[in-house]
Parts: C-alpha cells; sequence; structure tokens
C-alpha cells in the first residue's frame, strides 16, 4: 500500500481537536487538525453532512483519527470515499450513542435525556460536566484535572448553535451499518475506565480488517498519560498494514 503521509484529526463534542496533541504530537508528517465547531462544520446537519465537507477539504489519501463524536465523522468519511480515507482510528467513538431496542449497548435515553434538559438550561455548565467525566474513573484523573481546568477557561464556542446540533446528533445518529461494513482497515481505541461510553465492540460484528483495544487503566480522554499509549497502539496498527507512519 503506498505510503502515508497526512493524518487528519476530528475531535469531538465541545472539545477542541487540539486536546489530542498528546497523541498526534508523535505523527511526523502532515497533520489536519478539525473541531466540529470549525467554520463550514458547525451548521452540518450530519456525521455524514461533515464528512462530506471535510473530504472535499482533505481528498488526498490520509489516515483518519476521529475522537467521541468525532468518530462519526471520520467513519462516514471512510464509508464515503475509501479511497481519501485509507485507515481509520476511533478514539472513544461509538457506532450509536444512544440506547434503542436494536442497540442496548448505548447510553439510556434517560440519562440522555437529562443532559439534553442540562445542555438546555446551563450550557456552560453542561460542558464542564462533560469535561469532569471525560477523566472520571481515568487512573491518573487527579492529575488530568489539571489539564482539564485549563481547557474550560477558554469558555463554551460562540455561537454555542454548533454544540446544540452536536447534541442532536448524539441523539439520532445510527452508524451501525456503516461500523459493521467499514471498507478500510480500523482500529477502534476505548479506555477501560472510560465513563462516558459503554463498552461495545463485543456486541458488534465487525469486518476482519477491523480490530478493537482497550486501553488499561484509561478514561474517556487520553491527555498526556494516556496518548503515548494510544499512540503505540496507533502506530502498530499502521505499520502491521504494511503502511509506514511518518
Amino acid at each position: 500500500m503506498a505510503r502515508t503521509s497526512s493524518l487528519v484529526v476530528i475531535g469531538g463534542w465541545g472539545v477542541s481537536a487540539a486536546m489530542l496533541e498528546p497523541v498526534y504530537r508523535y505523527w511526523q508528517g502532515v497533520v489536519q487538525v478539525v473541531s466540529l465547531t470549525d467554520d463550514g462544520l458547525s451548521s452540518c446537519n450530519s456525521p455524514a453532512h461533515a464528512a462530506a465537507i471535510l473530504l472535499q477539504r482533505y481528498p488526498q489519501p490520509a489516515v483518519w483519527l476521529g475522537w467521541s463524536l468525532g468518530a462519526q465523522v471520520a467513519m462516514a468519511a471512510a464509508q464515503a470515499n475509501p479511497h481519501s480515507v485509507n485507515k481509520v482510528v476511533t478514539l472513544g467513538g461509538f457506532p450509536q450513542f444512544v440506547a434503542s431496542q436494536n442497540w442496548p449497548w448505548g447510553v439510556s435515553p434517560a440519562i440522555f435525556r437529562r443532559f439534553e434538559r442540562y445542555f438546555e438550561r446551563e450550557p456552560q455548565a453542561c460542558r464542564a460536566s462533560f469535561f469532569a467525566q471525560m477523566i472520571d474513573g481515568s487512573e491518573h484523573q487527579a492529575e488530568q484535572v489539571r489539564a482539564i481546568k485549563a481547557w474550560l477557561k477558554q469558555g463554551l464556542p460562540e455561537p454555542i448553535e454548533p454544540l446544540a446540533k452536536g447534541v442532536r446528533w448524539l441523539r439520532h445518529c445510527c452508524q451501525l451499518h456503516t461500523w459493521q461494513q467499514c471498507p478500510v482497515p480500523t482500529l477502534h481505541l476505548r479506555g477501560s475506565c472510560d465513563a462516558v461510553v459503554p463498552p461495545w465492540a463485543q456486541h458488534l460484528a465487525m469486518p476482519v480488517h477491523s480490530r478493537a483495544l482497550t486501553i488499561d487503566g484509561m478514561g474517556h480522554w487520553p491527555g498526556e498519560f494516556y496518548g503515548p499509549e494510544c499512540w503505540q497502539a496507533i502506530h502498530d496498527f499502521l505499520t502491521s498494514s504494511h503502511d509506514v507512519c511518518h
């Protein structure tokens, strides 16, 4: 397979993609960092819509890394154009966030409804609560609190409508078929202590070129403490597929 020199990194709900720098700092080639609140994406009505826009921006073959909700954008892009997206890494991702009759391994609808109401009433406090959940359960939670507080000081993105749309994506987007039929090699990384996304990989039949790996002790966000371990898993995945990770 051709050598890959580019990495497209997509952040999640309410989180700048720059918060994933402890993972992608080891990539020695070109890194395109995308936040879901960026210009051109804030008006998108679905992960597939966002993926279509990003494929226009980054048409050359690349590895796409999506964290949390950003994983759905990366997977949608791979489904739409496997020539541009030749490999995918999801980090804390999910095929469907809210549980349903067909997918009972998501977040309880009642719990998610409380989250929606909290966001409607107090978006700033809701985002702060989500940031706390991102590191909840992590074996390095106490140390990660300082890093989380530094990001929270930046405040909410303005306007907040892109965050409201992200909440709707979380409620309604189902990608079970996409994740079951992904046409490119895929690595799904998840923290063993993730308090945001319930375990799901053992319940989904995936292609033979997809694999799932758990990072022991990690919560939803890798941060400085788990960034190197995530990177090592990504490096091993890429090199085992006969790619060179620059």
